[in-house]
């Protein structure tokens, strides 16, 4: 005899207390979709207010556990029991919580599939304030089936304030199961917020009917795009969905256009791909712009501002404008997927004019001066080698060539670009004297070449190099609401300025040509870029530390629970597959990189100034004294009584020069 599961629920169904129909709609929902399209388990919920209607939500679950779990396809989840991932199997939560602590539900992974019974109105208020927790059971983006039991006459109306209320808390994959009193066929109503002419909409829609049978499909009553939860959002008819946004260049250009709704429409990276979403999705856009550019914080008393605020209280249903990710936006905020990444630089003060000293030994790094001078040493010093300590004449010649009288001489004559009077005529001395006139022919021709330029250009100053000269300096941060929390642990309170929009902080750099300002600002590079061109080619740049600091990921932000956020991503992902994002990236960028590094064709070099040659001027003067304190010397020399000063500089004469 067959004691199998499904032939002791087929025999039990003779006694059934509720319609048989109602169990086979539920069975063939099991295993037709949720056993083949997802790999969580299944939730299955009894919420009634009567013992009556208990009894038959008990009966009916039973049964339909025997028919569906016969398959084994779907491991199921009843009320007060978790799945333990470590011992994959299902525990139940009936322990003494007094002896062994109950996990958290924010802990375990919220089920996004789940079956409710109810049987009133009352029943859903029970299951909605289960919804609305923050650590609740369950997702507001799942796939869920509510069958429904209650015997008022107006079943229908019910099902509206059901819906309605669902709609309210972002819940639309919803579908319920009714049975019909006259013919006891299942009928199942769904609703779509979207529809023709009818925008945030939650009026009852007849989906489907179940005619009975086990594993009988049931008809679908609508153009629907998957066999039994459709998708809602993939035509939105032409509704509007409500944006704040700000103008920031090159992310989001907000202009006048009459033929836009609103008269505004935007372009820039982020709002070319906005529009995209809006195409594919087929919603229009209403733009809000948030004039004062402030983004958002929540102040120490838990007012929320700007258009974070417009988001959590509803008036608006997505932001974007170079919003970075945080965790205090994912809070109060739904993020999307990151789409892009750009680094965030710091803007440095430009530095101090170069004074004319500096200006000629700026040409060359501190290492290629160090490099030069130990170069310049280690030939005096063979050279001392050989003329004094050694004093082999055949190795002096084998290194030095013959008839090199005055070696240091040549050495220095050389290395300032003269001629060398006493070529050497052996093939390892002609090496290293090649040697030495390349690497003075490369140094001359690059500190010419440099120096001339720093001549020309009067601009030419000092910035900061690394981000330890900017701690050591005690500059004050300028920064928006969102990096605070990156630089709280490198930096004093005293030194952190938060302000909503850094444009006046980034023009106090930019016009600061003494050295005075003392704040510096980090943002995102795209935004000094278009700063620079929007300032002119007549306006000095901006200046900022050549390697970034971090990577900020840019998103787009919407209301908690949102139901836009799955179709969304989905379509992000498809663009960034595409390359659409990156085409949007450097139609923008390329543009702006380019001119952020061009100068006025027409600009003129700076005159040279007595202050620029200053430098030049002043070494020639010490120069010159140094050689009329030697004109005094050998005409002190040349008097007969002075003896030891005439061979001091006849020393001197003969190894020094």
């Amino acid at each position: 005899m067959d004691n199998s599961p499904a032939m002791l629920a087929i025999a039990a169904l003779q006694t059934a207390s509720y319609n048989i129909s109602l169990m086979y709609a539920l069975v063939w929902t099991i295993n037709s979709h949720y056993a083949s399209d997802s790999t969580k388990p299944l939730t299955i919920v009894q919420l009634a207010t009567r013992d009556e209607s208990r009894g038959i939500h008990n009966d009916l679950i039973d049964d339909v556990l025997g028919l569906a779990s016969s398959a084994s396809r779907i491991k199921f989840l009843l009320e007060g029991e978790r799945l333990d991932e470590t011992a994959e199997s299902v525990v139940p939560l009936t322990v003494n919580t007094e002896s062994v602590p109950v996990e958290p539900a924010r802990t375990i992974h919220m089920q996004t599939t789940a079956i409710w019974l109810l049987d009133s109105i009352w029943a859903y208020y029970r299951l909605e304030r289960r919804l609305v927790l923050v650590d609740g059971s369950f997702k507001r983006n799942g796939y869920y089936c509510i069958v429904y039991t209650g015997q008022e006459r107006d079943r229908l109306d019910t099902i509206k304030l059901i819906f309605r209320r669902l709609f309210a808390i972002y819940v639309i994959n919803v579908n319920v199961f009714v049975e019909n009193r006259q013919t006891g066929q299942v009928q199942v109503y769904s609703y779509y917020p979207y529809r023709s002419q009818r925008c945030q909409s939650s009026q009852p829609v007849h989906y489907a009917t179940f005619y009975g049978g086990l594993g009988t499909a049931p008809q679908i009553h609508v153009d629907n795009h998957t066999l039994f939860f459709d998708h809602k959002l993939d035509d939105m008819h032409g509704c509007p969905l409500v944006i704040v946004t700000m103008q920031h260049r090159p992310f989001v250009i907000i202009e006048n256009d009459d033929n836009a709704p609103n008269g505004r429409r935007m372009h820039g990276i982020e709002g070319m791909l906005f529009y995209l979403l809006a195409e594919r999705m087929n919603f229009s856009i209403q733009i809000i712009e948030q004039t004062d550019h402030d983004r958002g914080i929540v102040l120490p008393n838990g007012t929320i501002t700007g258009a974070m605020r417009m988001i959590v209280d509803g008036e608006a249903n997505i932001t974007f404008g170079a919003f970075m990710y945080s965790q205090e936006r994912a809070l109060y905020m739904l993020p999307t997927i990151t789409y892009t990444s750009f680094p965030i630089v710091l803007v440095v003060p430009g530095g101090h004019q170069l004074s004319p000293l500096q200006r000629l030994t700026k040409p060359l790094g501190d290492m290629t001066w160090l490099c030069v001078l130990c170069s310049f040493i280690l030939g005096l010093g063979l050279i001392g080698v050989l003329q004094v300590i050694v004093a082999v004449p055949r190795l002096r010649r084998f290194l030095l060539g013959e008839n090199n009288r005055m070696p240091c001489l040549a050495l220095w004559c050389s290395l300032l670009g003269g001629l060398h009077q006493y070529p050497a005529r052996r093939n390892f001395a002609r090496y290293l004297l090649m040697l030495w006139l390349l690497q003075t022919l490369v140094l001359r021709a690059a500190y010419t070449g440099e120096l001339y330029i720093m001549l020309q250009d009067g601009r030419v100053k000092t910035p900061l190099r690394s981000l330890s000269q900017v701690l050591a300096k005690n500059y004050i941060f300028h920064m928006l609401p969102t990096l605070e929390i990156i630089f709280r642990d490198m930096l004093p309170a005293d030194r952190i300025v938060v302000v909503p929009t850094l444009y006046k902080s980034l023009e106090q750099l930019r016009d600061d040509e003494n050295d005075v300002v003392q704040i510096v600002a980090p943002l995102l590079q795209p935004t000094v870029d278009r700063f620079n061109v929007d300032s002119g080619p007549d306006k000095t740049h901006l200046s900022q530390l050549p390697d970034p600091l971090l990577t900020a990921p840019l998103t787009f932000f919407m209301r908690q629970h949102s139901y836009l956020k799955q179709r969304i991503n989905k379509l992000l992902i498809n663009m960034m597959s595409a390359g659409l994002v990156h085409r949007f990236r450097r139609m923008y960028l390329d543009r702006i990189e380019h001119m952020a590094v061009m100068r006025k064709p027409d600009r003129e070099p700076t005159k040279l100034t007595l202050w620029l040659l200053a430098g030049i001027f002043g070494s020639i003067a010490i120069l010159q004294f140094i050689a009329c304190i030697v004109f005094l010397l050998e005409l002190g020399a040349a008097a007969p009584h002075r003896q030891r000063l005439r061979r001091f500089m006849d020393a001197a004469n003969r190894y020094v020069a």
